[in-house]
């Protein structure tokens, strides 16, 4: 499965993609939103997992974007976040929202990639 990671938090990043390519994925990286729209634009992917609290453009502007894009709008979207209780993330009730994952439940992220291939 080809996946984009938009993640602003190195460290987490490396070991996600790292985790995600030795499962079999093509891993696809962005440091934010605004990145990682531009990469949407040029690069065909079939998930997307974005950290919501990013610099330039959050996770939540980036999957407004991506909703509102007839060519985009259908790539599965998993919001993840640091905040350690998710309602004070985002809220769940948001139009479009596919899944979210706290970042401390990283083998729960993992299983649910795993269960959308």
């Amino acid at each position: 499965m080809h996946i984009l990671v938009a993640e602003n938090d190195f460290n987490y990043r490396t070991v996600l993609c790292e985790a995600l390519r030795m499962d079999g994925h093509t891993v696809l990286t962005a440091n934010d939103g605004v990145e990682a729209y531009e990469i949407l634009q040029k690069s065909q992917v079939e998930l997307i997992v974005s950290d919501i609290n990013m610099p330039n453009r959050t996770g939540s502007q980036l999957h407004w974007l991506v909703r509102n894009d007839k060519r985009l709008g259908g790539i599965p979207f998993i919001y993840i976040t640091g905040f350690a209780i998710l309602r004070m993330a985002t809220p769940l009730d948001e139009t479009g929202l596919d899944y979210m994952v706290s970042k401390v439940q990283f083998e729960r992220l993992l299983q649910l990639i795993d269960e959308l291939c």
